[in-house]
């Protein structure tokens, strides 16, 4: 045991310097954004023509980004929405080339303009946009009509429906960059970093270009180099690509990481006699993510971690990804001890992407084939390539995205259980998408996520397996034997555990993890060739899934559809942090604090550095008397017990202890003494879960009962004044209109419950 005596105490301070919402500093070009309030119909009846035709005037209102099922109206309508909207372009855009781009519409969508048609798309997760230049009004309003169609379902998530992302007008010269994307590969042997450039150049105009591609690098030093310049012709109404390769000194820069996000910015232009056309900027990072045998590799160190699944789900805002949202999940994601798993059946947000790059939480993404008899697992889909093309093109230069995983869960449909392995079509699409991806890009790790590998017919040839560079599979019991299972078939690649769970945690806040789900994730530490596990899930999320509560939330996070905490989340906590102990005791002498740093061989396993112990004195009244730091040396997994004693010179009865990681994020905290939990709220009435506010309304979470059917809300300004009364068969989630000046107050009752307690909105 190594004993740290005398060590030096700083008053506490969070890294001010590592700052969550750095502004970007991308050169974009002018963008006129299309968002805030649209016209809105839902209908599978109306024809076209009558929709191109219609007095939009009639219809009602809704918001975009948003989801028409998070309003109370059409909160289980599934089908055709409408949405439609003017614009006038600004004066000055005149003689441009001017794009209608579209974030994500769910699922499949039309546009038209002005009567006419641009296009159609498929895939609700990913960008589109068209060219308008030809078709735009200059100078009088544009008529804007979409169509988005949810009902493509797969998974047991919620298909929410409509505009879900950001709709954008953008304007730029007839020569674009349409995209740049780079690679920053370390080179450990050789003590090198490969750089890679490759630049899309679009050239709209009626003769060719001799153009210039000018790049500056940024690094989060703010140092800046030059690499050389690119020439480049681009023939008249063409698009080609060019790419720039250099190398520089490994020891010269700073590498990206799960507890060290270092970010450089790309900067690139493209000239024409010095006039320059277009400029663009992208945030990346310089790290490998490799794996060697049965081991995966992070910047050169064997690492084994663990994560959570994250559903895009919210009760209040849909599948919309506010910033605040994710910013608020991801960071407790990582309070949790979450750094690295295949996050989603479906691309992430590009939110969501940039936030996990700046706060270093590491994922795979993944296209929405999905399930036994997955519609889209046939081979050679252009469908499937186009969802990888769109999601790899967007996402190219996110530093956390560390590999693509080409679907989920895909197995036979027909058959038993026992019996089911991938068909030979299914096998096939896998190889084919692996192959497929491999042009798009080839510094990122492939995969696919399976649950039929531990099955007794699962062999190589109907199991993907020689093309991945790990391997991904979910369990839900048993979970030990069935990795032993899969190891003895597949040998020699990594195994992560991409999805675990023991069944359903529960929707109370008493909720815990079943003693076998626990026993297994000890046993799943013995065994080398597994590399971590991710559990299922973060988050409650709104299903219409079979075996699905009446609340239609289904209960597998370790936080409820509102994040607030179950008794699961500590548990979580403990079992995922980065060292195996911490304990705290105090006596009249002396503070002790010990720490237990984890084992080779165990889940979670890595170098940890940077970390600091943060400690809060209590006197015997249980006020504070002090919070104090200290920095910690270098820990390695096997590394001995370390143990800090200090003089009790404050004559403090108490301690609480955090162990903070270098993000200021706290991963593990202990206590001297016991402390008491909360009692938990517990009624047979309804109970508010939530309160929260969307522009001028308020929306309302609360448990349902097998037995309840029709929900009655009593509301007003004040607790005394609940004036107001509204009657609804939802489940789970209602929103009611309130003005933003006003307090409220709601209680609310069911069909065979009496009167809840009654609840105010914090703002």
């Amino acid at each position: 045991m190594r004993n740290f005596a005398s060590i030096a105490l700083f008053t506490i301070v969070f890294l001010s310097s590592c700052s969550l919402e750095k502004k970007e500093t991308a050169l974009e070009n002018e963008t006129l954004s299309l968002n805030e309030a649209w016209h809105f119909l839902p209908s599978n009846e109306e024809s076209e023509k009558q929709l191109l035709t219609a007095d939009y005037a009639k219809w009602d209102s809704l918001t975009v980004p948003g989801n028409w099922d998070i309003e109370n109206a059409y909160a289980h309508f599934k089908g055709k929405g409408y949405y439609q909207r003017n614009f006038t372009l600004p004066e000055n855009w005149q003689k441009k080339q001017i794009r209608l781009k579209f974030d994500a519409v769910y699922e499949t969508s039309k546009v038209w303009l002005n009567g006419e048609l641009l296009g159609e798309h498929e895939g609700g997760y990913t960008p589109f946009e068209f060219n308008i230049t030809d078709q735009i009004q200059p100078g009088k309003p544009n008529s804007l009509l979409v169509m988005a169609d949810n009902t493509f379902r797969r998974g047991a998530w919620w298909a929410w429906g409509g505009i879900s992302r950001d709709v954008s007008l953008l304007v730029h010269n007839d020569v674009r960059l349409v995209w740049q994307h780079i690679s920053a590969v370390p080179n450990f042997d050789k003590g090198v970093v490969d750089f890679n450039i490759s630049y899309k150049i679009e050239n709209n105009s009626a003769k060719a270009q001799s153009l210039t591609v000018n790049t500056k690098i940024v690094g989060p030093d703010h140092k800046s180099w030059q690499p050389e310049t690119l020439e480049v012709t681009v023939a008249a109404n063409e698009t080609t690509e060019k790419v720039l390769t250099f190398q520089k000194e490994l020891k010269d820069v700073e590498l990206w990481h799960f507890d060290r996000p270092n970010l450089y910015v790309l900067n690139s232009s493209v000239t024409s006699n010095d006039q320059e056309l277009d400029a663009v900027s992208d945030k990346f990072g310089i790290r490998k993510m490799e794996a060697i045998g049965e081991e995966l590799y992070l910047n050169n160190e064997a690492v084994r971690l663990n994560g959570f699944n994250r559903v895009h789900d919210h009760r209040l805002y849909g599948n919309t990804e506010p910033r605040e949202l994710i910013k608020n999940d991801i960071l407790d994601i990582k309070a949790l001890g979450g750094n690295f798993s295949r996050i989603m059946h479906a691309p992430a947000s590009k939110n969501l992407l940039k936030f996990c790059d700046s706060i270093g939480y590491m994922l795979i993404e993944e296209i929405p084939v999905w399930g036994r008899g997955a519609p889209n697992a046939i081979p050679d889909n252009p469908r499937t390539k186009k969802w990888l093309d769109e999601m790899i093109t967007r996402d190219f230069n996110h530093a956390s995205v560390v590999g693509w995983s080409m679907g989920n869960e895909i197995g036979n449909p027909d058959g038993e259980w026992q019996d089911m392995t991938m068909t030979p079509g299914q096998y096939e699409y896998v190889n084919d998408m692996v192959d497929h991806v491999a042009t798009l890009d080839s510094t990122r790790l492939k995969t696919v996520v399976s649950f039929t590998s531990h099955l007794p017919l699962a062999k190589p040839g109907n199991e993907p397996y020689e093309k991945l560079d790990f391997l991904c599979m979910n369990s839900y019991g048993e979970t030990y034997e069935k990795v032993g299972r899969a190891h003895a078939k597949f040998p020699g690649k990594p195994i992560f555990i991409s999805e675990m769970g023991d069944k359903q945690i529960g929707l109370t806040p008493d909720a815990e993890f079943s003693d076998s789900l626990i026993d297994q994730l000890d046993k799943l530490r013995t065994l080398p060739y597994v590399v971590g596990s991710s559990l299922w899930t973060y988050n409650d999320y709104r299903s219409d899934y079979e075996k699905t509560p009446p609340s239609e939330n289904r209960a597998w996070g370790v936080v409820d559809v509102w994040r607030n905490k179950k008794k699961a989340y500590k548990q979580i906590q403990d079992i995922y942090a980065p060292v195996l102990g911490l304990k705290a005791t105090v006596d009249k002498k002396a503070i002790t604090i010990t720490l237990i740093p984890r084992n080779k061989q165990d889940i979670p396993a890595f170098v940890m550095e940077d970390y600091t112990l943060v400690y809060q004195l209590f006197d015997a009244n249980g006020k504070s008397i002090g919070k104090e730091r200290m920095e910690l040396p270098i820990i390695k997994p096997g590394d001995e017990e370390l143990e800090f004693s200090f003089k009790n010179n404050r004559n403090a009865s108490r301690t609480d202890v955090g162990l903070w990681s270098p993000m200021q994020i706290e991963v593990k905290t202990a206590s001297s003494e016991e402390l008491k939990n909360l009692p938990i709220e517990t009624s047979n009435s309804p109970i508010i879960e939530f309160l929260g506010r969307t522009n001028e309304s308020v929306g309302i979470g609360y448990t349902v009962s097998e037995k309840d059917s029709i929900f009655t809300f009593k509301y007003g300004n004040s607790k005394e004044n609940l004036t107001k009364e509204v009657t609804s068969d939802l489940k789970g989630a209602i929103k009611i209109k309130w003005p933003t000046t006003e307090p409220f107050f709601v209680k609310l009752k069911s069909d065979v419950t009496e009167w809840s307690t009654t609840k105010q909105l914090e703002e």
